[in-house]
């Protein structure tokens, strides 16, 4: 990539990891798109050459606890060495491949916690809708003009 294409990809990535932006953003939509992909590679390649993962983190930060961080995460498998921190705000950190290994068998054994219908309570009070419409009202006087009747 040309200076000028890897400047505009750096400014891609500060604007959309900015707090007053990612609020709005539609994730789904944003991993899909070809710039998205041209920053992470962007990234990426910053990452190897320079051993600088700042933009990097910024990604992760914005993708924290959504389903796109799998996706994320194994798209820099391949192209990098590296392991996760466990600490808030979680940061990518530079790994020799047997850590790299360990962690990959540490996040194996952790039991992945699913959200299911089980988990919710058992009752669950249920809410009566309430009627806005003046047909609906016991206010209105039988054979009155508008005595709830409806045609």
């Amino acid at each position: 990539m040309d200076e000028k294409r890897i400047a505009e990809l750096r400014k891609f990535v500060n604007t959309i990891t900015d707090p007053k932006i990612s609020a709005f953003l539609d994730l789904k939509k944003l991993c899909q798109s070809g710039i998205y992909n041209l920053a992470v590679q962007m990234a990426t390649d910053h990452a190897a050459k320079h051993h600088d993962f700042s933009y990097l983190d910024k990604i992760l930060t914005l993708l924290e606890g959504t389903n796109h961080l799998s996706d994320f995460i194994s798209s820099l498998r391949p192209k990098l060495n590296f392991v996760i921190t466990d600490t808030k705000p979680r940061r990518i950190k530079k790994a020799t491949p047997e850590q790299v290994a360990k962690a990959a068998k540490q996040a194996l054994n952790k039991p992945v916690a699913i959200k299911s219908a089980s988990t919710k309570p058992a009752k669950k009070k249920s809410e009566t809708k309430v009627s806005l419409d003046l047909m609906d009202s016991r206010l209105i006087l039988p054979g009155s003009y508008g005595t709830g009747r409806r045609r």
